[in-house]
């Protein structure tokens, strides 16, 4: 108890011990205490007197003082629920996924393989889902030349002498956008399928060194790939990557010709299919 609720409970007990005293001193009715006033006059008979003692309970109040409880403030934290496993597993692990490749194309017809080298990205729509950009470049130089001479050098060694006729190199951008699906990546091989569209530029250049003619000539178009290919994780978000694609173009060019000065147009078959491996990663 606090040292101010003793000094006020003290106080209270002495006002009422005093109020009782009062009370017993102005009282003008004799009380059992007083002795009795009947007594014989014979010398000889014995005093008798009678003490009645009348008992008073004396109560005490004892006030208490109930002291305000202190008001104790605390903050509340909040914390959400943890997210399901199969509710997190639709969010993505990363914003986006890119892939990095090279093969080889080869175009319908008599034409040669041409080598394959591009890139695709974009960010993931949701785990399975991805949309972006792809760009290609398909590429094949040959050159043409036949043996003037031969003859044979020290320790027997045969050496041609070579003259080219002829050169050729051929360039093609397949640009792109796509969409691709791809599985979970629970499966321990991953398939995947994609498809794209866009403009398609293809760069044909050639010399005939024998009667010095050469041809310059730049053709484009509309077109559209599709594909599809398997995914090995090698850890977290990387993988190595195998597909198969075909590519659907015509390409064409509107040129004027030079001897009748009519313009012409000229296109060219763009169609064919390949194999393409590379790394695909997170970002």
């Amino acid at each position: 108890m606090h040292q101010s609720l003793r000094v006020t409970t003290a106080v209270i007990a002495a006002l009422l011990v005093r109020a009782s005293a009062a009370e017993a001193t102005s009282d003008p009715t004799p009380t059992p205490l007083a002795l009795d006033a009947t007594a014989s006059t014979d010398p000889s008979d014995p005093v008798v007197a009678t003490v009645v003692c009348r008992e008073r309970t004396l109560t005490v109040a004892m006030a208490q003082i109930v002291t305000p409880t202190p008001v104790v403030v605390q903050h509340v934290h909040y914390q959400p629920r943890s997210r399901s496993r199969s509710f997190s597993r639709r969010e993505p692990q990363s914003a986006g996924v890119s892939q990095l490749h090279a093969g080889f194309f080869d175009p319908d017809g008599d034409q040669n393989s041409r080598i394959d080298v591009g890139i695709r990205g974009g960010p993931m729509l949701d785990e399975n889902l991805q949309i972006g950009l792809g760009v290609d470049w398909v590429h094949k130089g040959e050159h043409i030349s036949t043996v003037t001479t031969s003859t044979q050098g020290p320790g027997g060694v045969p050496i041609e002498v070579k003259q080219d006729i002829a050169r050729a190199s051929v360039n093609m951008f397949p640009i792109m956008g796509f969409i691709q699906v791809s599985a979970p990546d629970d499966f321990g091989i991953i398939p995947y399928f994609g498809a794209g569209g866009g403009y398609q530029v293809l760069v044909l250049s050639g010399d005939d060194f024998t009667t010095g003619e050469s041809f310059e000539g730049t053709f484009s178009g509309w077109g559209w790939q599709a594909w599809g290919g398997l995914g090995v994780p090698l850890g977290g978000r990387t993988r190595l990557i195998g597909e198969a694609f075909v590519n659907g173009a015509e390409l064409a060019r509107d040129v004027t010709d030079d001897t009748t000065g009519q313009k012409q147009h000229e296109t060219v078959n763009a169609d064919g299919m390949g194999l393409r491996f590379g790394v695909g990663w997170g970002f």
